[in-house]
């Protein structure tokens, strides 16, 4: 009995000393900032159209399901000296959904470019100021039935 115990309390010994109980993790990968509204998160970043008829946003799928339209309301904001938010002025049709133009289809977990159609005559006038994306989770719409699964 005492020979199993003393052999056994070597195996420990040994297996700790040859294991590395340190692991190391990889850094994470540099994201873009998302801002989260719930089942869908969309990037700070966005591109205006040179002819300015639409503008494209990077959207992440937050959800379970495969998104097939989103509803969304694209705002101009007009700032001050200092940076405040001024005035919001709508700038598109928020009942002409957007166009998934990257990413199709927009999987849970993945991102993908969504272009929404703009006002050509409001957003000529407004150049270089910033714009903004509401989202309400009534206005995404689902896959009524999944796609296959991703090749891999």
């Amino acid at each position: 009995m005492k020979i199993t115990f003393k052999f056994l309390c070597l195996a420990i010994v040994l297996n700790l000393m040859f294991v590395n109980i340190g692991f190391t993790q990889a850094p994470p990968p540099e994201e873009e900032e998302f801002n989260d509204l719930g089942f869908i998160a969309y990037a700070n970043d966005y591109k205006v159209a040179p002819e300015f008829d639409h503008i494209i946003f990077r959207i992440k799928n937050q959800s379970t399901l495969t998104i097939n339209k989103i509803y969304a309301w694209v705002y101009h904001v007009s700032e001050d000296e200092e940076g405040n938010p001024l005035i919001l002025s709508l700038v598109n049709n928020p009942h002409r959904g957007g166009v998934i133009t990257k990413g199709n289809p927009h999987r849970p977990g993945d991102i993908a470019e969504w272009q929404f159609p703009l006002f050509k005559a409001l957003t000529e006038k407004k150049i270089g100021n910033k714009y903004t994306l509401r989202i309400s989770h009534k206005a995404i719409f689902f896959a009524k039935v999944e796609p296959p699964a991703k090749p891999k």
